[in-house]
């Protein structure tokens, strides 16, 4: 059997703490699901969308938007659209975490594009 090299270890073992207590932005950003639908959210601002909807906009699955959307509704990055049956959602452009992450994506969209 191979020895591990022990700076692996080492990387593995910081990579596992990350996980077990994650930043605000891991919280955000290690579930490729949780990003596409919030990039999805973010094209489409004003718009409605059921759980499949927003599923097909985003490029995942019915079960992901399931998965993830209490976390989104928990950040106020979404919110259910009043007297909506079923239940549609939509970002909630008023929080501040949604305008930080509208200005977020602009500055590093700046960056790249310069």
């Amino acid at each position: 059997m191979a020895s591990q090299d022990p700076a692996e270890t080492g990387d593995r073992e910081i990579a596992e703490l990350r996980d077990e207590y994650p930043s605000g932005w891991r919280v955000l950003s290690r579930h490729d699901s949780v990003s596409y639908m919030i990039d999805a959210l973010m094209d489409a601002p004003d718009h409605h969308f059921s759980k499949s909807k927003l599923a097909e906009n985003a490029g995942v699955s019915r079960q992901s938007v399931h998965t993830h959307l209490p976390l989104l509704l928990h950040l106020d990055v979404v919110e259910v659209v009043e007297d909506s049956s079923p239940e549609k959602y939509t970002l909630d452009s008023g929080q501040d975490l949604v305008r930080n992450l509208h200005r977020l994506n602009g500055l590093i969209n700046e960056k790249l594009n310069s």
